[in-house]
């Protein structure tokens, strides 16, 4: 009996194992795109400047998150020709929405209330296949929105507000 709840309760994150990619947009600004590999103990994020920013700017991002031990999290950030990297609490502090819409992305069900470090995520309202969750306890991280959204499938698109300004992902089709 143990092996069948088991198994039940694995079945929704075997079936989110997949990849997305997506046009990164600032503002109203193309900026480059995103891929996103989801397994159930894992997902790797990698990005890349381009559109009318990557003219000017150069920039890449090779993310690996373990859901199963956060702090096993690393990113790795080139700007030009420098490189950073980053443990789990640098990434909270630099790119706090990457964690957020990971965590909410692997829910099998719309979460209410969602922990990511120390930011609290909140739903604030629910309309259709639209969620937008607040950010609580983030200074640079506002809200953020999912629309065209199902729990298990990548939602159409994905708005992040920060203190910055606005940044969209929309599904490649």
């Amino acid at each position: 009996m143990k092996l069948l709840k088991a198994i039940f309760l694995l079945v929704p994150l075997l079936l989110w194992a997949g990849r997305a990619e997506y046009e990164v947009y600032y503002g109203w600004l193309s900026a480059g795109k995103i891929e996103v590999d989801f397994s159930p103990q894992k997902a790797v994020v990698r990005g890349k400047s381009g559109g009318l920013v990557g003219l000017f700017y150069r920039y890449r991002l090779y993310l690996v998150y373990d859901f199963s031990n956060e702090t096993a999290s690393f990113m790795e950030e080139q700007e030009g020709q420098k490189r950073k990297y980053y443990d789990y609490g640098k990434i909270l502090q630099k790119k706090a929405w990457l964690p957020i819409v990971l965590k909410l992305l692997r829910e099998t069900e719309v979460p209410e209330v969602l922990e990511v470090g120390n930011y609290r995520i909140v739903l604030q309202k629910e309309e259709k296949d639209s969620f937008v969750y607040l950010v609580e306890g983030s200074k640079k991280v506002k809200k953020v929105t999912l629309k065209g959204w199902r729990p298990g499938y990548f939602p159409r698109e994905i708005e992040i507000q920060t203190d910055r300004g606005s940044l969209t992902l929309k599904l490649k089709r």
